[in-house]
């Protein structure tokens, strides 16, 4: 009651304060009505009620403060006027000072008292309103009803110093004037006056007028207002009711807003209430239903948006605080959510990449994960997307640009032009082209004819002098200007203030003269006021008669006409015509007046002026470089819609499509998504440098876009499939580009010295620049489509135009605000622009540029914007609109719209037919041009003069080098020397593929064979020539002795030879066979850098050129005839081709591709020119000559490849002969036909991202890289000899494989719980596989298919390492980098272990062991050497000691050879036993080299001492030094006969790991995971079990399923629940009655069905949100409730007595478990990091671990609590009856989310009507408590059912607690007496107090004791709970508890509880879980966690 009577006094207060500063304050006459007659009940002068809860004199107060802020008022301006003093304080009152005379000039406004200034405001611009209203005059506050182009101008900066100094100087201090008690003092004059002239409204103290000064409107004050503005009856004015403006009554109705808040306007006419669909706003305009709540603050009082609440869409994600999301944001990585919510429970990233590489980020936005893969360190900021999200390029340094003589470089490499240094504008963007200029700081350069010099040098364009804003920086070009006003207005004359200052004329509209109102500043338009009379009869006067001042009659004439020459006719005006146009679509002139139209896709507002699009609330998109944002205009929020983008600068938007288009200059690719940024996809990515800019267009479906690398407009389909260049010359840097698809226009801006906007058709044609005139900058270009205007922003000039669509009546909109505009949009009367300085939205009005706002600051780097809604997309004509045959304006390829039609274009390679619509279908002659990043195309015929080269679409190009194609085929080939590739494609970039990738270094040269089909390639790396099959899978060494940097290469197929090129120091041109036979020297004198060749076969030429001599010159094939072409003009040629009668070259200097006579070098024509980066060029044609196929039959009899052989003579008329070549390393049998199925003996070694194998049948070594899967990174390798399968461990994806050697057969053997495997064996003998897992610390062993896997070792261990076997022995080897770094070997089975070596250890990496000598060797990283012992550690002695700090690694042996590799000589090295001195690198500059092993076929193997019985071994075989051992696998127990195994453990844990089922045997000490062999799981978050029945229950999340498993047969998987189900986050088994309970977090629903699915039952759907865990005990559900107020619930079985029993202190509960024996229930909370404790109705809570870093499932057995961590998925322990030290069991688990404790004690046999027969009950039975339960009914049944209450015959044992409240239970409550009840209070308050002394004795005696002896054990007990049975809480077994008390230990932080058995007696425990035990971790509370996903 207390507590109710507290919250009712202070409503009552808050009520009392809210009521007495509402307008119950003021007079009765200020609470008045609208009378709903025609208009409002302005003759009251009433004050319209406001529902808003601040005063009415706040809201006035307010109101003042912001037209003061918003118009910038200067105080010492004018001599009168209103000016408000603005406190700091924002509750404390306004004070307003009342400086006129009289009131006539009071004026307040311009905003209304409920104008909402965060609210997009469309109507706060100048629209309707003569351009002589639109500003304030000198710092007057009006109704914005005069025109002034400025404030008063001041010519010198030292006129405001000067006045400062002069309000400055008479400061109060200076004033020795004493004033008397009934005066008031003015400090500035200097002066007295009476007290009473103190905020009297009239000026006394002089022309700063304190007096009024901190004045509060008073009633008085507002009966004055009133009683001056309307005077008497004959009085024609009359006071606004809120912002008390004066106005005359004839303005009423007329269609302006003459109070500023639209008062005037409302209830006009006939209509006086708003519809039933429509919303009245509080100042009685009426607006549709649906503009309520938009973020328009179309009622212009913000009324239609106050109390607007939003929800979450479905493709956003709701946090927990409520605010929405992109869903696409949940678990990126990055923190969306104010409180983390996003990225709860998500899959992290893996650690860092090895040494010598790069961490991409990969899928997860910034924080890495599975799809972070490494790249090596040599390719980043190389400028390539080598990550393919392009990570790898962030941060880099800027790239190295060459400005031309005419620019000057800025320092981070930018270009700008030199005439733009010094000229005192910042366009560096660290200022560098403003530092060292002269003293003067005056730009040198004369200012041209079109532009108007400032004092300071400055130039702007003349027609901006005098436009009403000052340019120059003293305001100087609007001085002495005259101001033409519309017809109709009164011009007030300028005036001249002072010498310095003076006042331009400005205009007054009609309306407003002779008003009573002085709106001149003198008055002159209240001057020689005519008086209006009727007239009398006879009267020529057409409208109005008047008498002037001299008493002369004359006509006059109406508000919107104007009188005629005739002096009596009246003229109408065209208001359309004015300025500033009163409309802000369209006008149509009327007679007397005009009316305003709005275009398609809009509707007049009720100011009738403005236009409102229809389709809802407009929104703004924006580039923000990281991300793309969506900003809403009703307040300062965002949300971002694609985040981690490297460099996003332009985009676009389809509507209707929902599509969203973006530019990336850093990945140099244009992006497509879904507009809620699902779906990303590449629309462009080939071909682009610089994409500055972008447009859509949404009718013919096309996008456009700028690029200023490679100096183009290009366009294409949505898709990129279809393209073509639109301009390719005159362009410097082009930049933005915006599309007209109604006039098929696209313009855009170029930003080069000569800056210009440029405009042409669709197609390219008619191309034009509009505007070239006064442009620096041209950043930002938009399209108002309602106009048909041109907006664009000036970055350098700090100004936004526009113009018509053909640039004709230029307009200046805005100059001021201006430091950096990038881009801009239009949106109905607005402009909003992005700002680089400010980092800024901004937006002002799209005519006036009035009502400029900031409308989102603190952006990052904003970039492109658009405003984002359905009518800035209009409907249009689609000149391609498809025809019958589907075909785009009947175009077969590409639809371009023109003036008049359509022109169709074709894709790359493809020309146009006479039809002029259908494209030819296949390539014929053309140029192909490679370029480091792109290959390039272009028509040799065109018969188009302006043909341009295009880009073939190829992915990822790096550093092409190399061209040559196939007619047959289409296709062309290049190499990639950046990535060590060769690759082909189609010519039109389709197919794209990787034909070789391995072995491959830097292929230089490529070549084709057309004739049997082959790949020649030189590798200057590898210093081989090599070919291959076309496809790459066949692959030959041809020739590897005496190369040494071999360039070009080609072949000659018709006579069977080849010719390249080589750089070595005696550079040469070779000849050999296409089988590499018959070398010869060519030419080998007067050579430098002899580049690419060719060969003309008509001639039999060859033609090289050289880049050092810069010559081109040809040969005969014989080296004879040798002639130099061309001999000048040439810099550095590198590619070379001859067709026809021409030779092409491409120069590298001359960033050209020329053609000459390649008979004569004349006729030299330059075909492609300012191109960089050249490298090889072909021609494609169709000529090429074929001969039948050689090797065509059968492969020419070869069982791999069949290559050409040379004639006896060359040239020659015959066939070539052929050759059968094997694979590298292999050899030919003696039929010279046949290969070997592969080398007899090898070396194998892993090399991280590879497995590579030389042969040692061959007399060379040259390493082969495996044709192997993708590999992360390999650490360890071996093979198995009898199959000669290879394995090998990847320590990134933590996997072991197996693949045949041809990689055909690969298989993923082990993959789960791994860790860190760095060493691993194959024992071939005994089919095992026995590996290292430094990360599990563990030595494992397994069949070579994966099964059985044991763990060997596990004990002791820190950093297990290298491991060997010697299955003779029966020894296992292994070594350790601990601390303590050792050599240990143990039995096969893990048994015997010792130590062999201890001492003399580093880093022991490798272990080898010779077999036939018996020895061991091994690799010491950090010692530096190579040592070796026999198997018991003996003989221990260095073999090899390196000087230079090497670092060995890996190590095998054979009987007289060590090989190495070595991570500091990045090679593989060999030393002969008997020499150790002798080292050989038989495979170098491989960085990264691990393991290596030597394979003999040859060798035989051991006797298998399992036998062929597997040694009668139910599982595990393995080898012991005499005879075998069975072995169980991990965590199973061995039966009692020693040779068969159990089938499951007695006592285990179950974990979700969300992809998988994992397993922790109790039974075993060892309590490794082992992942359960489930197929199909995708999301496991929860899970339960039934013990008697062996079946597993989890819910998959992604599958949206309940699935069943049984325990004995993995196999055996059933879905019990498929449908139904959308997000199913709980689950829990009813062991005993068979039911299986689920939750359902997206439905909020509890169901229950049987244990096989059927009969499903909802028991709970009200007032449900996100259950997460659910358990049963006995007749009660527990369940928790994820929510704004998080719970816990408890209910009976059938979901009746539903009770919540904890609501307080909770984040995220999870993990409920229930300890039988004490009738507990736990729970883990994940937010706050701890687990607790309460009995069954949430009492007597108890924290029992206080540190549980990141808690979600928990469970619980006799000895230990457990539970897991999500974050660092790993399972922790604790003790129940020890100190609480948590122990982590598991780590770096695939996930760790629910975890269930499995045995037979976990789920006992007590009481339940429901275990026999299902209670009798035909569908469920769920039990209820006592004797009852109901059998329930299924959702859904084909067959009568009713639900009854049953109870059973039989008795639940007396032990046996079940009952609950219910309402089922029908025995009436005991009914007690008073007397009894007072008398039992009686004897508890006594028995209390008696229990309170005795205690108090107790502790005073024993406490002298406690301190002699003060020892304590620590348990997880507290003292809020004392448990009875056996739990063990707060008691040892057999002991009992006297009393407790609490005690602090300043030692170690804590406070813990004290359990004192007897004053003698030492303390027998303590209970505490505080701070004596922290977690091991932090605690980050911020990373919530969820299950969804």
């Amino acid at each position: 009651m207390v507590h109710a009577l507290i919250q009712l006094l202070l409503c009552i207060s808050i009520l009392h304060e809210a009521f007495c500063d509402d307008v119950t304050d003021l007079p009765d006459i200020l609470s008045g009505k609208n009378d709903h007659h025609g208009r409002n009940n302005f003759d009251a002068g009433t004050l319209r009620s406001s529902s808003s809860h601040e005063s009415t004199y706040s809201k006035i107060h307010r109101d003042k403060q912001e037209q003061l802020t918003n118009r910038m008022h200067r105080e010492n301006q004018g001599d009168y006027g209103i000016m408000v003093s603005v406190h700091h304080d924002p509750q404390s009152p306004i004070s307003i000072s009342h400086k006129p005379p009289s009131y006539p000039n009071y004026r307040f406004g311009p905003k209304s008292p409920m104008h909402v200034p965060s609210i997009h405001d469309p109507i706060r611009s100048t629209f309707g309103i003569r351009r002589e209203d639109s500003t304030y005059l000198s710092g007057i506050l009006t109704r914005d009803k005069i025109f002034s182009p400025n404030d008063d101008i001041i010519f010198e900066e030292d006129a405001i110093l000067d006045s400062h100094h002069q309000s400055s100087g008479s400061s109060a201090h200076e004033c020795d004037l004493k004033c008397g008690p009934t005066e008031f003092f003015c400090s500035k004059s200097c002066s007295c006056i009476h007290s009473d002239l103190h905020c009297d409204g009239q000026i006394d103290c002089g022309p700063d007028a304190e007096d009024e000064e901190e004045c509060e409107i008073t009633e008085e004050m507002v009966k004055k207002m009133k009683s001056e503005c309307e005077g008497n009856t004959l009085s024609q004015h009359i006071m606004c009711p809120n912002t008390f403006i004066c106005i005359k009554q004839d303005w009423l109705c007329d269609g302006d807003d003459d109070c500023n808040d639209f008062t005037d306007e409302t209830h006009c006419g006939s209509k006086t209430n708003c519809s039933d669909d429509q919303f009245e706003c509080n100042n009685g305009l009426c607006v549709p239903q649906e503009w309520i709540c938009d973020g328009e603050n179309d009622c212009r009082d913000g009324s239609d948006e106050s109390n607007c609440t939003r929800t979450c869409t479905s493709d956003e994600f709701q946090c927990l605080d409520d605010s929405c999301i992109s869903l696409a944001f949940k678990c990126d990585g990055e923190q969306d959510c104010e409180d983390n919510s996003d990225e709860m429970n998500c899959d992290f990233p893996l650690p860092n990449c090895p040494e010598g590489e790069f961490k991409c980020k990969g899928s997860l936005g910034g924080m890495g994960g599975p799809g972070g893969r490494c790249i090596l360190q040599r390719f980043r900021c190389d400028g390539d997307n080598d990550c393919g999200d392009w990570s790898d390029e962030e941060n880099c340094p800027k790239r190295s640009i060459s400005c031309t003589s005419n620019e000057f470089k800025c320092d981070d490499g930018r270009c700008i032009p030199l005439r733009w240094k010094c000229d005192q504008e910042q366009d560096c963007d660290s200022g560098e082209d403003e530092k060292e200029c002269s003293d003067i700081g005056v730009n040198n350069r004369e200012c041209n004819d079109d532009e108007y010099t400032c004092k300071d040098g400055r130039c702007i364009f003349k027609s901006w002098v005098c436009d009403g804003t000052p340019d120059c920086k003293r305001g100087e070009d609007e001085a002495d200007c005259d101001v033409k006003c519309d017809i109709g207005q009164f011009s007030c004359p300028s005036k001249v203030v002072s010498p310095r200052e003076r006042r331009q004329n400005y205009c007054v509209s009609q309306k407003h003269i002779c008003d009573g109102h002085k709106d001149c500043i003198q008055g002159e338009d209240e001057e020689n006021c005519p008086t209006i009379h009727p007239c009398t009869q006879g009267s020529k006067c057409q409208q109005l008669c008047a008498t002037n001042v001299n008493g002369k009659e004359e006509c006059a004439c109406k508000v919107g006409y104007v009188l005629a020459a005739d002096g009596f006719s009246c003229n109408d005006i065209n208001e359309c015509e004015f300025t500033n146009n009163p409309c802000s679509q369209t006008c149509n002139n009327t007679v007397g007046s005009f009316i305003c139209n709005c275009i398609t896709g809009y509707i007049l507002r009720p100011d009738l002026r403005t236009c409102k699009a229809l389709g809802g609330a407009v929104k703004l998109i924006m580039a923000n470089r990281g991300d793309i944002r969506q900003v809403t205009l009703s307040n300062n929020q965002y949300t971002s819609i694609i985040k981690g983008l490297p460099n996003a600068i332009a985009l676009d938007y389809h509507y209707e499509k929902d599509l969203l288009f973006w530019t990336d200059v850093s990945a140099d690719v244009i992006k497509q998504s879904f507009i809620n940024g699902t779906n990303v996809k590449d629309v462009i990515k080939w071909g682009l440098e610089s994409p500055g800019g972008l447009s859509v267009d949404w009718v013919h479906e096309l996008i456009f876009w700028t690029d200023s690398g490679t100096r183009r407009v290009e366009v294409s389909t949505y898709d990129g499939k279809l393209r073509a260049v639109l301009a390719a010359n005159d362009l410097d840097k082009p930049r933005a580009i915006v599309a007209h698809p109604g006039k098929y226009f696209v313009f855009w801006s170029d930003w080069g010295p000569n800056a210009k906007i440029e405009r042409s058709y669709m197609d390219g044609s008619e191309r034009t620049a509009i505007t070239n005139d006064g442009i620096y900058w041209p950043n930002g270009l938009a399209l108002d489509f309602s106009t048909d205007r041109l907006f664009w922003a000036d970055a350098k000039h700090h100004v936004i135009e526009s113009s018509k669509l053909d640039g004709s009546d230029r307009k200046k909109i805005l100059s001021n605000n201006l430091p950096h505009p990038f881009a801009l949009t239009i949106f109905e009367d607005n402009l909003y622009w992005t700002d680089w300085h400010t980092k800024t939205i901004s937006s002002a009005n799209k005519v006036t540029g009035k009502n400029f706002r900031h409308v989102h600051e603190g952006l990052h780097f904003p970039m492109d914007i658009h405003s984002y809604h359905k009518a800035r997309q209009p409907k249009f004509e689609n000149r391609c609109a498809e025809d019958r045959r589907k075909l785009k304006g009947g175009c077969s390829h590409l639809c371009l719209p023109n003036r008049t039609s359509r022109r169709c274009a074709c894709p790359i390679g493809l020309t146009l037919l006479e039809d002029q619509k259908t494209c030819t279908s296949v390539p014929d002659k053309l140029l192909i041009l490679a370029r480091k990043k792109d290959i390039r195309i272009k028509q040799l015929d065109s018969k188009n003069p302006k043909e341009v080269d295009v880009n073939v679409p190829l992915d990822n190009l790096k550093s092409t080098m190399a061209l040559d194609w196939c007619s047959k085929t289409d296709r062309i080939y290049w190499s990639d020397v950046g990535k060590s590739t060769i690759n082909r494609a189609f010519l039109n970039g389709s197919n794209q593929e990787t034909v070789i990738q391995d072995g491959l270094v830097s292929p230089a040269g490529l070549a084709l064979d057309w004739i049997t089909n082959k790949i020649y390639w030189t590798d200057a790396g590898t210093k081989r020539i090599e070919v291959s099959t076309i496809d790459g899978h066949q692959r030959a060494l041809l020739i590897y002795q005496n190369l040494k940097k071999p360039r070009d290469i080609v072949v000659h197929p018709l006579q069977g030879i080849m010719f390249w090129s080589d750089w070595s120091a005696d550079p040469l041109i070779d000849r050999a066979g296409m089988d590499g036979s018959q070398r010869i020297s060519i030419v080998s004198e007067n050579l430098l850098y002899p580049n690419g060749i060719t060969i003309d076969y008509r001639n039999n030429r060859l033609y090289f050129v050289d880049a050092g001599t810069h010559v081109l010159e040809f040969v005969n094939f014989d080296g004879t005839g040798r002639n130099r072409l061309i001999a000048d003009g040439l810099q550095h040629p590198f590619g070379i081709d001859v067709y026809d009668r021409y030779v092409f070259i491409s120069d590298w200097d001359l960033k050209s591709v020329l053609m000459a006579d390649k008979n004569t070098g004349k006729d030299r024509k330059f075909i492609i020119t300012e191109t960089s980066d050249l490298m090889d060029v072909q021609v494609f044609h169709r000529d090429r000559k074929n001969i039948r196929n050689p090797c065509g039959k059968n492969n020419g009899g070869c069982s791999h490849i069949c290559l050409l052989s040379p004639l006896e003579e060359i040239p020659s008329s015959t066939l070539p002969s052929t050759t059968c070549a094997c694979p590298i390393g292999v050899k030919l049998t003696s039929d010279k036909k046949t290969c070997k199925d592969g080398p007899s003996s090898y070396i194998i070694f892993a090399h991280r991202t590879d497995i590579r194998q030389i042969s040692l049948d061959i007399d060379y070594m040259i390493d082969v890289v495996l044709p192997l899967p993708q590999i992360s990174n390999v650490y360890a390798v071996d093979v198995d000899t009898l199959t000669g399968d290879i394995y090998w461990a990847d320590n990134i994806e933590d996997l072991i494989m197996r693949s045949s050697s041809d990689g055909q057969n690969v298989q993923q053997i082990l993959s789960e719980s791994m860790d860190s495997v760095d060493g691993m064996v194959i024992c071939s003998v005994s089919r095992k596989i026995y590996f290292t897992d430094a990360g599990r610390r563990s030595i494992e062993v397994s069949e070579l298919d994966g099964s059985n896997r044991k763990v060997l070792v596990w004990q002791d261990l820190e950093s297990p390492r290298a491991i060997a076997i010697d299955y003779e022995m029966g020894y296992l080897f292994f070594s350790d980098w601990g601390s303590l770094p050792r050599i240990e070997r143990s039995d096969m089975d893990g048994e015997r272990r010792s130590r062999i070596i201890t001492t003399e250890l580093g880093w022991p990496n490798g272990l080898a062991v010779d077999k036939h000598k018996k020895n061991l060797y091994w690799t010491d990283a950090k010692l530096h050497h190579i040592k070796m012992c026999d198997f018991d550690g003996n003989f221990h002695h260095t073999i090899i000691e390196f000087r230079n700090e090497e670092h060995p690694y890996g190590i095998t042996v054979t009987s007289n050879k060590i090989y190495y590799t070595d991570w500091k000589t990045n090679a593989l090295h060999a030393v002969n036993k008997n020499n150790v001195t002798s080292r050989t690198i038989i495979a170098g500059n491989l960085e990264g080299l691990m393991d290596v092993k030597v394979v003999d076929t040859k060798e035989k193997l051991e006797r298998n001492s399992c036998g062929s019985n597997n040694g009668g071994c139910s599982h595990l075989c393995l080898r012991k030094p005499k005879g075998f051992s069975c072995q169980c696998p991990t965590g199973l127990k061995m039966k009692s006969d020693g040779k068969n195994c159990e089938d499951l453990p007695n006592s285990y844990l179950l974990i979700a790991m969300r992809s998988g089922i994992g397993r922790i045997s109790l039974d075993t000490p060892e309590m490794f995971d082992v992942v359960l062999p489930i197929d199909g799981i995708h999301g496991a978050v929860v899970l339960d079990y039934h013990y008697n029945k062996n079946y597993l229950f989890y819910a998959d999340v992604n599958a949206d399923a309940i699935k069943r498993v049984n325990m004995k047969d993995y196999n055996d998987i059933k879905a019990i629940i498929s449908t139904g189900l959308n997000t199913p986050n709980g689950i829990c088994v009813d062991w005993i009655a068979d039911n299986i309970y689920w939750s359902d977090s997206a439905l909020k629903i509890i169901e229950v069905s049987r244990l096989d699915g059927s009969y499903r039952k909802t028991i709970i759907r009200s007032e449900l949100d996100d259950v997460r865990s659910m358990i049963i005990y006995k007749n009660m559900l527990f369940f928790a409730v994820w929510s704004n107020i998080a719970r816990i619930e408890r209910s009976a079985l059938d979901g009746s007595d539903r009770k919540v029993i904890i609501n307080s202190d909770l984040g995220f509960p999870t993990g409920l478990a229930i300890d039988f024996m004490a009738r507990k229930l736990f729970f883990a909370d994940a937010l706050h990091d701890r687990v607790e404790m309460a009995d069954f109705n949430g009492e007597k809570r108890t924290k029992i671990i206080a540190h549980a870093e990141r808690p979600f499932g928990f469970t619980l057995t006799n000895s230990y609590f457990y539970y897991s961590d999500w974050y660092n998925k790993s399972i922790i322990r604790v003790a129940r009856h020890t100190n609480g030290v948590q122990e982590e069991v598991r780590h770096n688990l695939r996930g760790a989310l629910e975890v269930r404790s499995v045995s037979s004690e976990r789920q006992p046999h007590y009481f339940n009507p429901c275990n026999e027969s299902n209670g009798g009950c035909q569908f469920l039975c769920l039990y209820i408590g006592g004797r009852k339960y109901v059998c329930e009914c299924p959702n859904f049944i084909d067959r009568p059912c009713k639900r009854e209450i049953r109870e059973s015959m039989l008795k639940p044992p007396d032990s046996d607690e079940t009952t609950l409240p219910s309402i089922y239970h029908d025995e009436p409550p005991v009914q007690r007496s008073n007397d009894s009840s007072l008398m039992l209070a009686i004897l508890i308050v006594m028995s209390v107090l008696l229990v309170v002394v005795i205690c108090a004795i107790i502790l005073l005696t024993c406490n002298t004791k406690r301190k002699e002896k003060n020892k304590a054990r620590l348990t997880f007990s507290n003292p809020n709970y004392n448990g009875s049975g056996s739990s063990g809480y707060n008691e040892d077994p057999g002991k009992s508890t006297f009393f407790k008390r609490f005690k602090y230990d300043k030692a170690q932080d804590r406070v813990y509880e004290e359990k004192v058995l007897s004053c003698g007696q030492e303390t027998a425990s303590s209970t505490m879980m505080s701070s004596a035990n922290p977690s091991p971790m932090p605690s980050h509370h911020n990373a919530i966690l969820s299950t969804i996903g």
